[in-house]
């Protein structure tokens, strides 16, 4: 069996294609196999990657029906047989030592089942987006180093480091995402056995419900090394759009939900009881986007109703937040709840990895 199992869904990004498969052919490390699942295509991918394949013997593909984005994740990992997993996002690249590094990382640190490296965004040439870059519309204006979780770990994101069983979660909880796209994380294959596969129900951001569900389950090694990229382009434009409609509709605050009732159906909580005032912070920031979506009293007003029958501890908790926020000017310092959060649940220490053998 193949240590590795780089597992590639696709759909219409023949563009793309021959830079991300290159840096998979290119790899350092070369014990793994290529699953690649295709949603019947029609720009000519398909056919691509059948050349690609009658010259590759480590490549098994096939042709799937078009489910949406993690039914398609869902399908190539099912067919994986290595040890780890990686999804390899067909518009997106790695570095030639991705594999190498990020194997080693896991190898060398048994009772990880996340590796976690850093990341580059770069864009529709595969030049790195920088702060200040045009793609802000699309980026919020931010490289990866300048992202909220990114700079929530400080000099520990230069460092390798072991990560407890729930911290990410903890942290995904309030900030909305730790692993910030699924192509800079290597998975033991036998922990979504554990989680479960990626759900559709989120739209785009269902890896952001299921990385709370893996980090309630398995502690996180961290690869302090720029080695997977996240590829912005045209068919991207709606990104940020995307993202502003999951906070208005409440979208994260529902999948902390489900996260931590998984978490408890399976028996993964964390110990000392999982954070609820964190979840609130995501409840906040939808209803500050509701609010300020109705341009009328009546609107605002339907809206404090809905939000009250939905959750009346809830409601009181954001009226106490808008209070502060509207007169007294006091924004909620959510790193710092988040730190004493951690403090309270004994997940605040991080711990040197090793990073070799």
């Amino acid at each position: 069996m193949p240590k590795v199992s780089i597992c590639v869904p696709n759909l219409n990004t023949r563009p793309y294609l021959p830079e991300r498969f290159e840096t998979i052919f290119n790899q350092t490390f070369q014990d793994w196999e290529l699953v690649v699942c295709d949603s019947y295509s029609d720009d000519g991918s398909w056919e691509y990657i059948q050349e690609l394949a009658a010259r590759e013997p480590r490549m098994r593909i096939s042709q799937i029906q078009r489910k949406g984005v993690y039914a398609g994740f869902n399908d190539s990992i099912q067919l994986a047989r290595g040890e780890y997993v990686y999804i390899a996002t067909s518009d997106d690249t790695m570095s030639p030592d991705f594999l190498e590094k990020m194997v080693a990382a896991l190898d060398n640190n048994p009772g990880c089942g996340l590796a976690h490296c850093c990341l580059d965004f770069i864009d529709e040439q595969g030049v790195k987006i920088s702060s200040g870059h045009c793609w802000d519309k699309i980026t919020g204006g931010r490289c990866w180093d300048d992202w909220v979780t990114t700079r929530f770990f400080g000099d520990w994101i230069k460092k390798y480091h072991v990560r407890p069983r729930g911290h990410d979660a903890v942290v995904a909880l309030a900030l909305k995402t730790v692993y910030l796209s699924v192509t800079q994380i290597l998975v033991r294959r036998d922990l979504f056995e554990l989680t479960g596969m990626f759900e559709s129900r989120w739209g785009s951001f269902g890896d952001f419900e299921w990385q709370m569900r893996a980090a309630l389950a398995t502690k996180t090694v961290h690869v302090p090394e720029y080695l997977a990229t996240w590829r912005f382009h045209p068919q991207q434009a709606s990104q940020l759009e995307q993202y502003l409609k999951a906070i208005r509709e409440g979208w994260f605050f529902d999948m902390a939900t489900s996260a931590i009732d998984f978490s408890r159906a399976h028996d993964l909580p964390v110990r000392g009881g999982l954070p609820g005032r964190l979840r609130r912070f995501n409840w906040n920031e939808s209803m500050f986007a509701r609010l300020a979506a109705e341009k009328s009293r009546l609107g605002k007003f339907n809206v404090l109703c809905t939000a009250l029958r939905q959750g009346p501890m809830l409601l009181g908790s954001f009226l106490q937040a808008y209070f502060r926020a509207r007169f007294l000017q006091q924004a909620p310092e959510i790193e710092n709840e988040v730190r004493k959060e951690l403090s309270r649940l004994g997940l605040d220490t991080l711990s040197p990895a090793k990073s070799e053998n």
